[in-house]
């Protein structure tokens, strides 16, 4: 008896997430947004730029510490995924070419947005490690930022190539292509999703198996998201939104448990067993296809399996509607600035702490109060982008007085 009311409430729950989706769905015929969507990719900006700061206590809950996936799948998949939201409609409404002019100029935009953030990092770290003791140029963390600009030449011509790329600043050089290249995943997905996923995982297997990669220059390394293989948790994410688009994501009870299952025994593994069992990940780490620049088939499946358990346990739809929801969905909707402010903030973060670490000063209530004033300043920014594209009103005409009469 007790079985079938939990099942029974189950299926009420289901029924209520579904016509929420079919609401939301409906409004984005209108709008090309998805509210849950840019919540979501907010809540990946707020722990990218959590990440970027080394040793920073946060850090311990953000997704790389339950996954094998982090907060960059979550983020090129979303990304995708709003993409398709976005111009999708036009392609399959016939106007392809308007739509990649549109996508081309944001991939400009972008790739602009990479220069700049890129320029004003390296001034930053040059002026900390001019007026400290502290040689933030050449830390661990910035991959020896500052050598191949010893060469003015050199290091300008691989900036503007994008083969230069900063330590904690890369993701960009990759979005930018994948921005050039979504108008051909487009026109892939319009036609039939399936064929773009059936394109994307033939040309991630031919980079794994014969390791292609872009170049790095100067130097001799790859790219750091090496885009042959990162296009497919981008294509991932512009198929679910057609597919999303065309008759939803079905639901499957067996296939819901066995997401949250994987991902549970995902998150038993990396935070090795809760610290009962010290090594585990690593011992796991030797027989897992894990490595991030190539993104091994551990973080797909992890990240599949948790995007999958979390889409159907309405934990956006908990939020919806209040303050939290609002602040990480303001975030999301602003990707770009609020990455580029907030890569900035993690690098001021980067100086305080190692300042902090290196007087003894550094402790969790100092990470926490730092994290949170960045994320208010972000919250800031992006409310004051939010009313500056809001159509002011106009002010309602005041109500006209009778004439005076003599009342006689």
């Amino acid at each position: 008896m007790r079985q079938k009311a939990a099942l029974s409430a189950h299926n009420l729950y289901m029924l209520a997430l579904r016509q929420s989706w079919q609401r939301e769905k409906a409004s984005t015929v209108q709008k090309d947004r998805i509210d849950s969507v840019d919540f979501w990719r907010g809540v990946a900006l707020a722990a990218i730029l959590v990440n970027h700061i080394p040793g920073n206590v946060l850090g311990a809950l953000t997704p790389r510490n339950f996954a094998f996936s982090d907060s960059a799948e979550m983020f090129v998949f979303l990304s995708g995924f709003s993409v398709y939201l976005a111009y999708g409609g036009r392609f399959a409404a016939g106007r392809a070419g308007e739509a990649t002019a549109a996508l081309l100029r944001r991939a400009g935009r972008l790739y602009g947005a990479h220069l700049a953030l890129s320029v004003a990092a390296l001034l930053f770290f040059g002026l900390v490690t001019f007026f400290t003791p502290y040689d933030m140029l050449m830390a661990e963390e910035g991959g020896g930022r500052i050598e191949p600009y010893l060469d003015t030449l050199t290091g300008l011509g691989g900036l503007l190539a994008m083969t230069h790329q900063l330590a904690f600043f890369n993701i960009l050089p990759l979005y930018v292509l994948l921005m050039a290249t979504a108008p051909l995943m487009l026109f892939l997905a319009v036609r039939d999703p399936r064929r773009l996923l059936l394109a994307s995982v033939a040309v991630y297997a031919a980079a794994r198996a014969t390791g292609v990669n872009l170049p790095t220059w100067p130097g001799h390394n790859g790219w750091y998201f090496n885009p042959f293989a990162w296009q497919l948790m981008f294509a991932s994410g512009v198929a679910c939104a057609a597919l999303w688009r065309e008759r939803g994501v079905p639901y499957s009870a067996p296939l819901h448990g066995l997401a949250a299952g994987v991902s549970i025994v995902v998150a038993v593994v990396v935070s090795n067993a809760f610290g009962f069992a010290p090594g585990l990940v690593d011992e796991a780490g030797r027989y897992l296809d894990w490595d991030k620049s190539q993104l091994g088939g551990a973080r797909i499946l992890s990240f599949l399996a948790l995007a999958y358990a979390a889409a159907f346990s309405g934990v956006a739809e908990w939020f919806a509607g209040g303050r939290v929801f609002d602040f990480f969905r303001r975030l999301g909707r602003h990707a770009l600035t609020t990455f580029c402010a907030g890569s900035l903030l993690s690098a001021v973060g980067q100086a305080l702490r190692l300042a902090l670490d290196v007087n003894g000063l550094a402790t969790p209530l100092a990470d926490a109060l730092f994290v949170g004033g960045a994320l208010l300043l972000l919250d800031a920014l992006t409310r004051r982008i939010e009313r500056a594209r809001t159509p002011a009103r106009s002010p309602a005409p005041r109500p006209r007085l009778a004439p005076a009469t003599s009342g006689v």
